[in-house]
């Protein structure tokens, strides 16, 4: 899969579009409103404090174009600092998540390059990987919402990065297993014991009984007990396959916790 550029990726060129319209709406202009009342420094955005350069009365959209334009150190880092209090105040209202996630924007584009735009993974495209990418952005910046984190920027980044790069790796890794699967190796090889396989599904039934949701012990089980890869689950289920990773990941964490 070649490295795209960046115009050509869909779900940045949607997100792009909707901000367009959503960022100087008044729902949007509400949210900075009530967000300036949780936040002096937003407030001396919002009423126009001439050191900042923005107009009086500014819409989201002209307080992210802002700090998207910041240059020099002491300007990046006042940009960070407004992530850092979107995030801190997301509860306030609903569309400030929205914000991080655009003002965010540019950073993922630099995760998505580093990731090689998801080659290797399980993903048909660069479109795919990044739309995956946002999903899981998002799920970052809101579970972090409310916590204050002086590193915002970087933490909700290297967050993002790192999930997605678990999710290329274990792609990858089955894939090379696949590979190694020749008709030699599988004469040879064991399978695992009928004992073993009954002992993981009666785990995920009394997992299922102590309260585990039932849509993630399915996944758990049809990957772990019948061998089925998300890719086929997404087949067989008619269900998309970043909803099937969610469910699978939050029912390995239940396990693990």
């Amino acid at each position: 899969m070649p490295t795209p550029v960046r115009s050509h990726i869909v779900p940045i060129e949607r997100l792009n579009t909707e901000w367009i319209t959503l960022g100087r709406s008044p729902s949007a202009v509400r949210a900075l409103e009530r967000l300036a009342e949780a936040d002096e420094t937003i407030r001396r955005l919002v009423d126009g404090d001439h050191r900042t350069g923005i107009p009086p009365r500014p819409t989201p959209q002209d307080v992210i174009e802002h700090m998207r334009q910041a240059s020099g150190r002491q300007r990046r880092e006042e940009a960070a600092a407004l992530i850092r209090i979107m995030l801190r105040h997301a509860a306030v209202d609903p569309l400030i998540s929205r914000f991080v996630l655009q003002a965010m924007l540019p950073g993922m584009v630099t995760v998505g390059a580093k990731l090689q735009w998801g080659r290797g993974g399980d993903w048909d495209d660069a479109n795919e990987f990044f739309g995956e990418l946002l999903s899981t952005a998002w799920e970052v910046v809101t579970d972090w919402s409310g916590q204050d984190r002086p590193y915002a920027v970087l933490d909700l980044l290297s967050a993002i990065r790192c999930r997605m790069r678990r999710q290329l790796l274990r792609a990858k890794n089955l894939r090379q297993q696949h590979d190694r699967l020749t008709p030699e190796v599988m004469a040879h090889k064991t399978a695992p014991s009928e004992s073993d396989l009954e002992l993981l599904a009666r785990t995920f039934i009394e997992l299922r009984l102590d309260g585990m949701r039932q849509d993630e012990v399915g996944v758990l089980y049809a990957q772990h007990v019948l061998g089925y890869s998300i890719s086929e689950l997404a087949v067989v289920t008619g269900r998309d396959r970043r909803a099937l990773y969610a469910r699978r990941d939050r029912g390995q964490r239940r396990l693990c916790a």
